[in-house]
């Protein structure tokens, strides 16, 4: 089967290689000694070493799988399920016998001519199959198997699956408001729709539609004897329901060879089909009400996990955001302590600052008064003169200071009165002095 990117990518690629084959199940009953001698086998009826049955093999539908076996399809394998193996539960190692004939019918129990033009077919009808159990073995567990077989079909407790491969398929799909039916082909544009199908794991849906799976090239090859029906339209075939209709046109030229006597049957099968598709119906949904079930047990103990995962990491996090918190607090102490001993710090750095500008303020104005002094000495004042000179004119900015020293050396002042006359004289203003 050609299998493309998008299923690739969807993760299909596996299950598609894995299920190119299924099993379709349908019910069976043993095999009427009045059947037409056109739908017995070669073999004779009556040898005893063979137990006969016939059933349903497979209806040209839509079935409870979502599978649709479509008419041209079934048409074109209807020959192909004869001498094919038949088993008990689809186990290969418990093969009971063989199909020897099969026949396509219509609903109502009509052959249907193998030479009808596809287009002239019924949509829906059903390959009828003739099949044997093997019954004289003489190994005594294969004799008693056989016998426990036949007696289960007797009793109307066994039913038929079909098993058949094929070489791909297209999609069905449904209208969900309209109820139209189309197919669509499979390709590499389409593909993407291969998720949904339910035989793939999806719900059989797809936005408005429902989807199936059209199966292509199919080859049937078996059938096995189950005990869970799948195909709830099947026919179940009684020893009294083979008996001949006096309508030799309605049977294809067959004098006294029709299938179904619905006219007396009708009834009591309709009963039995309703009655199986109640059991089926209700088995399947007690069977999704387990699945559901299990699925909600697993999806509680999933979030039970989740949320006790969810609340640890919860508590973890509220201890590490009172860690960080409590960090948090520490270092705001220390930094607010830092902050505090560096303002002290700073504050005893200027008071330090202060008293040294104080004290070089200090030296330099010692400094200047004595180089002041100095200077007066070179004038020639007295040292008490010079003295109130120095004291009188500090203000004085060192330019003026030294200008007056030299005046003073010119004008030979030797007092301090002197040198307050002079400069009135001269016109210096000294204005620092006052004066």
């Amino acid at each position: 089967m050609q299998i493309f990117q998008t299923e690739i990518n969807d993760g299909l690629a596996e299950v598609l290689n894995s299920k190119a084959s299924i099993s379709y199940a349908s019910a069976l009953e043993p095999c009427s000694k009045s059947m037409p001698k056109y739908f017995k086998s070669i073999a004779s009826v009556d040898d005893s070493d063979l137990y006969y049955t016939q059933s349903i093999l497979v209806s040209t539908s839509w079935n409870k799988n979502d599978d649709i076996f479509d008419k041209n399809e079934v048409w074109g394998a209807k020959r192909s399920p004869e001498h094919k193996p038949t088993n008990i539960e689809h186990d290969e190692s418990q093969i009971v016998g063989h199909i020897v004939a099969n026949w396509p019918i219509t609903q109502d129990g009509l052959l249907i001519d193998e030479n009808t033009p596809v287009e002239n077919l019924p949509d829906k009808y059903d390959i009828l199959t003739a099949s044997v159990i093997y019954r004289s073995y003489t190994i005594p567990e294969l004799k008693d198997r056989a016998e426990a077989l036949i007696k289960e079909i007797e009793s109307g407790n066994k039913f038929v699956s079909m098993e058949c491969f094929f070489g791909g398929f297209d999609y069905g799909l449904i209208n969900k408001s309209t109820g139209e039916y189309k197919i669509l082909a499979r390709n590499d544009s389409t593909s993407f729709l291969t998720k949904y199908l339910r035989a793939y794991g999806g719900f059989g849906e797809h936005e408005n539609y429902r989807i199936g799976r059209v199966l292509r090239n199919i080859t049937f090859s078996g059938k096995g004897f189950v005990n869970k029906p799948a195909n709830p339209d099947s026919i179940i075939f009684t020893k009294d329901s083979f008996k001949f209709l006096d309508n030799t046109e309605k049977n294809h030229g067959f004098s006294n060879m029709g299938v179904l006597d619905h006219k007396s049957n009708i009834n009591a099968e309709t009963e039995i089909m309703k009655e199986k598709e109640v059991a089926s119906t209700e088995l399947d949904c007690t069977e999704a009400k387990a699945s559901a079930e299990a699925k909600i047990t697993e999806l509680s103990s999933i979030l039970e996990t989740s949320k006790a995962e969810f609340d640890a990491a919860l508590a973890e996090s509220k201890t590490q955001a009172e860690q960080l918190k409590v960090e948090f607090e520490e270092a705001a102490k220390k930094y607010n302590e830092d902050k505090e001993k560096m303002e002290a710090s700073i504050k005893d750095l200027e008071i330090q600052l202060q008293s040294a500008n104080e004290t070089i303020a200090g030296y330099m104005k010692k400094e200047k008064k004595m180089m002041r002094k100095a200077a007066l000495v070179d004038s020639g004042f007295e040292n008490e003169q010079i003295d109130q000179i120095v004291d009188r004119f500090d203000g004085l900015d060192d330019e003026t200071f030294a200008a007056m020293t030299e005046m003073m050396k010119e004008k030979d002042v030797a007092s301090l009165e002197e040198l307050i006359a002079l400069s009135r004289e001269s016109g210096v203003r000294l204005v620092a002095c006052g004066m």
